[in-house]
């Protein structure tokens, strides 16, 4: 027994190689130019990255066993040995061969429209779903000044070539003001996401793919440019209405007809999916680029890569000293990004968090907070040289927002509101309608909103009890992964978009309301103690946090049958007690001192 366990011993020892995180460069091996986004794949091996713009990538290998395939279109794929990237860490492709075609094809030939058609068929055919990480970086700059640098991680759900919809993760932004003004992609992912390859859009240029092949031959000129054993590649340009019609090319994969890229442009497009932030404000001149590309992973058709660019003239409409003469300028915006998917099927844990599907990027950021475990062990795609230096400009000159903690709620958007907060043009960032809970801060309802408006006597007795009010708070549950370990980040959030309240305040409205909140914090730190307590696997974090709020929804409805919106004192007396003991928060002394500290209106 003791020689065999030696003998496993030695047996792991020897099989348990170092991993190593190492960086290299990916060049053209004539120009000596860097290949952005080519993709890295380790042989045999799920893992993988892509180069960052400047052809630079970082990724974890086992030195003595691992090979690396690098791949990119046009170019001869390399089979590089881990090792010897830890010695020479410049890698060189080698463009392929153009090959002429083994018959003459035309522009406009009926051959080239029916390799697009079959390609089009094709994608309709694919209906298989699949779930992705996604990693999704964008950023603003206009006269030469950077103004946006925006890094997100999302869930992205296909059902076969098409996103139906992008769970988002978590984020961070870098922002600079500019003629005391911020240029922010709200909502970039959704728009880049969503644009289809096979169906029209009523906001999004046409495209060869989404048209019938009659329609394609009235519509569109084609040229086979070259083709290889592998692959056709087809430029295609409008016939007429370059603003309304991309023009680009296409690759084909020979033998299944599967889209393996397609590059797409279009100048001053008289459709495009943007719109500025004020009604006042124009854009014009939209130059739009987009690249999509696709990978087969263990037999499956899997998106790879979207990188986009776009170029807008922004007109900006500002009031002035006379309002007869309005203060306007014009600046050219220049935006680009990145959406990279990888991990498919095996997503991120999202946050445990009920909000509105329609929020924009920015929204969601201010929902969920920094999260450091996270940020530091993603790091799927390095930044280049320029967003470093951005990032410094940003610490000196702006604001980095969502790279630390108690960064969140309603303090993640004071800075754009301070700068909106005078133009009564702008509503979307005013109300902020999720509430952080904190010792140090109590809360106050925000008559302002509709859903707080006070009943008159009359109406009031004429609607049933239950929709006089209604109080809503959520736990908010951030879960990381990390291998065979989990940690757990818990907030209690008090919800003023689904919160309502019609009746008139009393001196005890305050301390009622905030020992509801108080209540429902208790509930969580029991959970996060719950969490913290042992390893758990999935399917039991889920069931402490369905039974978290179980007792949550228990507690409260308790709490309110006993203290009858406050009106029974000596009840309510209890339950500030209660708090007193459990949260060190004595409500009904602080409302009655008149120490309010914040209010959900702000």
């Amino acid at each position: 027994m003791r020689i065999q366990l030696i003998l496993i011993s030695l047996f792991c020892y020897f099989n348990s190689f170092p991993q190593e995180v190492i960086r290299g460069l990916v060049r053209d091996s004539k120009t000596k130019e860097p290949l952005p986004y080519c993709n890295i794949a380790v042989k045999h091996d799920r893992r993988g990255t892509i180069t960052n713009g400047d052809g630079v990538f970082s990724i974890q290998v086992n030195l003595r066993s691992d090979t690396l395939l690098f791949s990119y279109v046009g170019y001869e794929m390399l089979v590089i040995p881990a090792a010897r990237l830890s010695r020479d860490r410049e890698v060189l492709l080698e463009r392929k061969g153009i090959q002429l075609q083994e018959v003459t094809v035309h522009a406009n030939d009926d051959f080239i429209f029916k390799i697009l058609d079959r390609c089009r068929k094709t994608l309709y055919e694919d209906g298989v779903s699949h779930v992705s990480k996604v990693y999704y970086g964008v950023e603003t700059r206009t006269d030469q000044q950077p103004v946006e640098l925006l890094e997100c991680y999302y869930n992205a759900y296909f059902q076969g070539p098409f996103i139906s919809r992008m769970g988002f993760r978590n984020g961070r932004i870098g922002l600079a003001e500019l003629d005391n003004r911020y240029f922010l992609t709200l909502n970039t992912s959704k728009a880049i996401s969503e644009l289809p390859l096979t169906n029209k859009h009523e906001h999004s240029p046409k495209l060869p793919l989404q048209l019938s092949l009659r329609e394609m031959k009235k519509r569109y000129i084609l040229e086979m440019d070259y083709s290889d054993d592998r692959m056709y590649k087809i430029k295609f340009r409008p016939r007429r209405e370059p603003g309304w019609y991309f023009a680009g090319e296409i690759y084909i994969e020979k033998n299944t007809d599967r889209l393996i890229r397609i590059d797409l442009a279009i100048e001053n497009a008289a459709i495009h999916p943007f719109l500025p932030l004020s009604p006042k404000d124009t854009l014009s001149h939209v130059d739009l680029k987009i690249t999509r590309t696709f990978r087969t992973e263990a037999g499956a058709y899997l998106d790879d890569y979207t990188s986009f660019s776009y170029d807008v003239r922004y007109t900006s409409v500002r009031d002035s000293v006379s309002p007869r003469v309005p203060f306007i300028f014009t600046r050219n915006i220049h935006t680009k990004g990145i959406m990279y998917f990888y991990d498919y099927n095996d997503p991120f844990t999202l946050p445990y968090f009920e909000y509105d599907a329609g929020f924009d990027d920015y929204r969601k950021m201010s929902i969920i907070p920094y999260n450091e475990v996270f940020w530091n062990n993603n790091n799927k795609l390095l930044l280049t040289e320029e967003q470093k230096s951005d990032l410094g400009f940003f610490a000196r000159e702006g604001q980095l927002i969502n790279y630390r903690e108690i960064n969140y709620g309603k303090d993640f958007l004071t800075i754009v509101n301070t700068h909106l907060s005078n133009d009564t043009t702008i509503t979307p960032f005013y109300e902020f309608y999720y509430t952080f809970w904190s010792p140090d801060k109590r809360i106050i309802l925000n008559r302002k909103l509709k859903q707080n408006e006070v009943y008159t006597r009359e109406r009031a007795n004429q609607t049933i009890q239950s929709n006089l009010y209604r109080l809503k708070v959520q736990l908010l549950l951030d879960v990381t992964q990390l291998e065979d370990s989990m940690y757990f980040k818990s907030y209690t959030v008090f919800d003023a978009n689904r919160t309502f309240y019609h009746l008139p305040g009393q001196p005890y409205t305050n301390a009622f309301l905030n020992i509801y909140f108080d209540l429902c914090e208790t509930v969580r730190r029991e959970m996060q103690g719950e969490l913290e307590s042992r390893a758990w696997l999935m399917g039991q974090v889920d069931s402490i946090y369905k039974g978290a709020n179980g007792k949550m929804d228990s507690i409260t409805q308790t709490y309110l049958k006993e203290v009858q919106l406050g009106k029974n004192e000596k009840e309510l007396r209890m339950w500030n007690s209660y708090i007193l003991t459990k949260l060190n928060i004595d409500n009904l002394g602080i409302f009655q001192a008149g120490e309010t500290k914040t209010s959900l209106k702000d």
